[in-house]
């Protein structure tokens, strides 16, 4: 089960991407099938460039009987980080006036209840209603233009893209290519308008220029294909904008190699050279995006030539891609990861590393009881278990669950005899952080050093590798 990543289609688009660099700027007309150019619209002004920073009053009020406190979260790409609390009362909140840097933030009532709002100290004052308990679709604006346009803008772009993304599925299996290439082309041109409608209702908003930043106007020149992005402005760094346009921007020119995708990685980073911090973001984003879809030699890549090379040139780079790149360096085959230290489902201590010492190889199985991958391998996890533990093979499952009764019934109804741990903090607990895990299920095979001496892709795979090692 697919969690969060920047670009977690990277590896199954590769099947496709000759097709879709050679064909990206091709819309058709879906009157006469003939191309039909995009808008393409410029929201950046003298207004809303860089990445301001002041006070901004941000309040609001809440139907909720039972919320307590509203949470504020900074953004950076789609690592959230909690920076500030309001406590409700009588249905109203306020976090007072404090310094903001212009960009996209989360409001919510918890890490996994929460919606991305617009600060922007161009508008001192920001007034956010929240209709229910449940905050993602039910926050509105009250006195604030920059959240109006984005609270209007987001539901429409989202149902847009989903009929894109529909039609695209549709299409790979069908033999009517150019009638969803029409459905395709009409939607794009539905978006276009669409971004150059709130780009003209809210002109020298920050909203206005994320929006600008959406849109792609360059699509078959790779040299020109970040023409419309700034990388001076810091503000860029705060939301997914840019990683969802470096994850275009790969399938689009890439085709599908290792030199095409490092061809896009050095024009990335050259780019992004304008600003040190810009130019960080940038290469953590692409270093994670990489490292979730598998492809651990492009961050080898990353890691050798931008992080500690000399590809950046005298860019000062802080301790946060470094800190990326060591946590990826830990999880990778013939490293040794963090130690998994957590009490078992028997409320008996689990250290994984104890374990892997005192066996031939230990398998680290992130797992969660929604998972239906993980449900539909899980007789053959049994099987592989009661096969080889007597050979001296053990299993710790580490289950990415938050509701106690759920995993232990999963637990149970499965037959897993292995130990198992829970941080009940989903994709946030440390386990799953350490191991930079974001989807179900994810198997980390340790020999009795405790180093990875395999990422399998599935329980076959380890078994395979046992009846070959293990005796």
């Amino acid at each position: 089960m697919n969690h969060m990543g920047i670009a977690t289609l990277l590896l199954t688009s590769v099947i496709a991407l000759s097709s879709c660099g050679d064909n990206t700027d091709k819309k058709l007309d879906n009157k006469s099938g003939s191309p039909a150019a995009l808008v393409y619209t410029n929201g950046v002004t003298d207004a809303n460039k860089g990445a301001k920073k002041g006070p901004v009053e941000l309040k609001g009020t809440i139907t909720f009987p039972n919320a307590k406190k509203v949470y504020l979260w900074a953004t950076y790409g789609k690592t959230n980080t909690l920076i500030d609390s309001a406590t409700v009362s009588g249905g109203s909140w306020s976090f007072g006036s404090k310094e903001r840097v212009q960009g996209i933030y989360m409001l919510g009532l918890a890490e996994n209840n929460f919606t991305s709002i617009i600060l922007n100290p161009s508008e001192a004052v920001s007034e956010i209603g929240i209709r229910s308990g449940r905050v993602e679709g039910s926050a509105y604006a009250v006195n604030s233009k920059e959240n109006e346009g984005w609270f209007a803008y987001l539901p429409k772009e989202t149902a847009i893209l989903k009929a894109i993304k529909d039609a695209r599925i549709a299409m790979a299996k069908s033999s009517l290519k150019g009638e969803y290439e029409k459905q395709i082309s009409t939607k794009e041109a539905e978006l276009s308008q669409l971004q150059a409608d709130m780009i003209a209702a809210y002109p020298n908003t920050h909203f206005a220029k994320l929006v600008t930043w959406k849109q792609e106007p360059t699509k078959t020149e790779i040299a020109k294909y970040w023409d419309n992005v700034d990388f001076t402005d810091q503000s860029l760094i705060h939301g997914t904008i840019m990683s969802d346009r470096i994850q275009n921007f790969m399938r689009g020119f890439s085709k599908g190699t290792e030199s095409g995708f490092i061809n896009c990685v050095a024009t990335v980073a050259e780019k992004a050279k304008a600003d040190d911090v810009v130019l960080e973001f940038m290469l953590n984003q692409m270093l994670v995006g990489f490292y979730e879809s598998g492809m651990e030699n492009i961050c080898t890549y990353i890691i050798d030539n931008y992080v500690n090379g000399d590809a950046c040139g005298d860019a000062d780079l802080s301790n946060i891609i470094k800190s990326t790149a060591e946590s990826i360096q830990k999880i990778s085959v013939g490293n040794t990861p963090p130690n998994i230290q957590m009490t078992g489902i028997d409320g008996k201590s689990v250290d994984l590393m104890k374990i892997a010492a005192s066996k031939k190889y230990t398998l680290v199985m992130f797992w969660s009881s929604w998972c239906e991958h993980c449900k539909g391998e899980a007789p053959e996890v049994k099987q592989c278990y009661d096969l080889f533990k007597p050979k001296g093979f053990e299993i710790v499952g580490v289950s990415v669950d938050n509701v106690k009764g759920a995993w232990e019934a999963a637990v149970a109804d499965r037959g897993f005899t292995f130990p198992n741990v829970c941080g009940m903090k989903l994709w946030e607990s440390k386990a799953a952080k350490d191991y930079r895990v974001t989807k179900t299920p994810a198997f980390f095979l340790l020999d009795s050093t405790g180093k990875i001496v395999l990422k399998p892709k599935g329980i076959r795979e380890v078994q395979a590798f046992l009846n070959q090692n293990l005796k």
